[in-house]
């Protein structure tokens, strides 16, 4: 899980850095010009009496766990269904205003019927679209996606209003409780270490946000990704999309009415978000090379753009390429969508390979393998054992048989493997049959259809 953090933050590196800076800019200024409560001049004299840990709290932070509770309320349920979130937090929003806010919610643009009208009408197409089985994949392609980046900035904008709040309250309670309101340094100095201490405080808030946003992001999309490949049963889907809508409606009910308690459950689910991270980011990023990428370029016509020899190869890769003195003729990368248990691929579902041809034949590469780096598998078509290509309406898929007479034997033999690659490719496909040597199944039964319809033919010519 870090080492995937670590990647996702060298990619976003000027994104997060650039969010963290404005943070801190603006916490600074807010904390060095606003003026001091005189209330707060009393957190030195509390936290030098202050026995017991709970004491300790109040006179530091007063009551700034239930606002830092108020404030962050949205972060995990926006992130994970950032349709569902909104619209409930804007209908609250919308009731309370009315109301002369009872609640004292933190003022977020969500109070406008009109965006409370818009909000409605995107999460129901958003669900309708996600929970029909003919329109899922096209859902969360569309939708979907619009939803996920429409959240991250939801997240973005409430940071920074959250972190300027909270980060100038924190660093006048700091200084306070350190005496230096008492102390004899002049109020430019004063205000400046304030300042300081806002920043320092936002920029750990800030990216805390970052961190959490994305990881609840990335487990959601995981879920459509899972639910999307696996889910063609009937009713699935819509059990699927009004469980995720009730849990996130129960969190922001929670949230709202009981900011604590809420706090504690947004830890429990980041927490449990945290364990299935994992899985979840390998199924997001299949489902966003195979589906929604491919769809997006070729909506946008953007496949000219995908060679059989991408531009970008990982560094390490390309290094083992040119110490073996591998001239490829495709570089293809390959995901595995299943495998049975006793299958020769032993890598889990959803991992990507890639798949590559040269003078050698036939071979995927594995970066670890049965314990081996650099690992190259040959991947060849044989009499004993036929390697397929499917053209399948959304992919391509390669696959063969586990190739003994008693499962070839079956009408419907099991699968060894099944290894696929996207709909990009549609241009070279002809190229890649050619090179593989692989069976194209679609071709195969054509051909048999045809002889059949030539034998029946034949026969009723006869009679």
């Amino acid at each position: 899980m870090i080492n995937i953090l670590l990647d996702e933050y060298r990619r976003h590196k000027k994104l997060i850095i650039t969010y963290m800076i404005v943070c801190m800019v603006l916490s600074f200024f807010a904390g060095s010009m606003l003026p001091k409560q005189a209330e707060n001049s009393a957190y030195a004299t509390e936290l030098s009496e202050a026995d017991s840990l709970v004491a300790l709290n109040d006179s530091i932070l007063g009551n700034r766990l239930n606002n830092l509770a108020g404030d962050y309320s949205g972060t995990v349920s926006i992130s994970a269904e950032p349709f569902t979130a909104l619209l409930f937090l804007s209908i609250v929003s919308n009731i309370n205003k009315l109301a002369d806010n009872p609640l004292s919610l933190p003022e977020l643009p969500l109070d406008k019927p009109w965006i409370l009208a818009v909000l409605a009408v995107f999460f129901v197409a958003s669900k309708f679209m996600k929970s029909n089985s003919t329109t899922q994949v096209f859902g969360i392609c569309t939708l979907g996606y619009l939803e996920k980046f429409l959240g991250t900035v939801c997240i973005l904008v409430i940071g920074i209003l959250s972190v300027i709040g909270l980060s100038t309250g924190a660093g006048t309670s700091v200084a306070n409780a350190a005496g230096l309101t008492d102390s004899a340094l002049p109020a430019e100095s004063q205000n400046i270490f304030i300042g300081a201490l806002s920043s320092l405080f936002s920029a750990v808030m800030g990216f805390l946000s970052l961190i959490i946003n994305y990881i609840v992001k990335t487990v959601a999309k995981g879920l459509d990704a899972i639910q999307a490949i696996f889910g063609n049963v009937p009713l699935v889907a819509v059990l699927c999309e009004a469980g995720k809508a009730l849990i996130v409606l129960f969190l922001c009910a929670i949230n709202v009415w009981f900011p604590i308690a809420g706090y504690v459950l947004n830890i429990i689910f980041f927490i449990t978000c945290c364990l299935v991270f994992r899985a979840c980011y390998y199924a997001s990023k299949y489902f966003e090379n195979i589906y929604f990428l491919p769809l997006f370029r070729k909506v946008f016509g953007l496949r000219d753009r995908v060679t059989l020899i991408p531009k970008h190869i990982p560094g390490r890769f390309r290094k083992v390429l040119e110490e073996k003195g591998i001239t490829p003729d495709f570089v293809i990368p390959a995901y595995v969508k299943r495998r049975h248990r006793n299958s020769i691929l032993r890598i889990r579902p959803l991992r990507r390979l890639w798949l590559i041809h040269s003078e050698r034949g036939t071979e995927l590469y594995f970066k670890k393998y049965n314990r081996e780096k650099d690992y190259f598998l040959k991947l060849e078509s044989s009499p004993d054992c036929t390697m397929y290509l499917r053209k399948g309406f959304t992919l391509y898929e390669i696959y063969r048989f586990i190739p003994n007479d008693r499962n070839m034997k079956k009408r419907n033999p099991v699968k060894d493997f099944s290894l696929v690659f996207s709909k990009d490719y549609k241009g070279y496909i002809d190229k890649i049959i050619e090179l593989t040597g692989y069976t194209d199944i679609v071709e195969e039964k054509a051909n048999i259809r045809a002889e059949r319809r030539a034998l029946r033919k034949q026969k009723r010519s006869f009679v």
